[in-house]
């Protein structure tokens, strides 16, 4: 992953790849979080939930750190929740989508040209507890720069990651947790790393119709 006060010009695809292949040790506020430290969620302690249902809607951009780049995760991502499990969901449906807008250079000189690359994602797991939401879904249509998760057996999974401060709480934040290498046990569902990413236009709308008891 690239530091956030470095000028970002490697496309986020690389930037996945290296987080995935290579895990740095240092922390990072704008790149998603190597996945194959993630981990399924375990079982909350916290009193039982009712039946109901939660889930997100809305896009954001990524406070990505080179303002001529643009990455977004756009996401409607559901779940109803049994009560069993009072964060993850007993069943899951929805899409999301991560695309990145590549600038290139500024002032004339060789770099990088403007470029385009998105994945979308078909919803398998939906983790909501409280401000704080996970949500993991395989490839089913990709850019050319993330085809060989598209053609993988079975397609890749990757998880997007939300923090949805209410209006004068604190910062919306996102993340994004890549596919592990070759070779690798897959990512698990609802096994989104966190959401360490600012926000810098967009928004989410977070519904919940379950109530806590216990």
């Amino acid at each position: 992953m690239i530091e956030s006060t470095l000028r970002r010009t490697v496309p986020l695809v690389l930037v996945l790849a290296v987080a995935a292949a290579a895990p740095m040790a240092t922390a990072t506020t704008a790149a998603a979080a190597p996945a194959p430290t993630a981990s399924a969620p375990a079982p909350s302690s916290a009193p039982s939930s009712a039946p109901g249902l939660a889930g997100i809607r809305g896009w954001a951009r990524m406070a990505y750190g080179d303002p001529r780049d643009d990455v977004r995760i756009l996401v409607d991502a559901h779940g109803f929740f049994d009560g069993r499990d009072p964060a993850v969901a007993a069943r899951s449906w929805g899409t999301f989508r991560i695309q990145h807008f590549m600038g290139g250079p500024s002032d004339g000189s060789d770099g990088p040209r403007p470029g385009f690359n998105w994945g979308d994602f078909r919803v398998d797991c939906v983790r909501v507890d409280g401000v704080d939401v996970a949500v993991t879904g395989r490839l089913v249509d990709a850019g050319p720069d993330w085809e060989e998760f598209l053609h993988g057996t079975p397609p890749a999974r990757m998880g997007v990651s939300f923090h949805v401060a209410a209006p004068g709480t604190g910062e919306t934040r996102i993340g994004i947790t890549a596919p592990p290498p070759a070779g690798a046990p897959e990512l698990e569902p609802c096994a989104a790393g966190p959401a360490d990413a600012g926000t810098t236009a967009g928004g989410y709308t977070l519904t919940d119709t379950r109530r806590r008891s216990g």
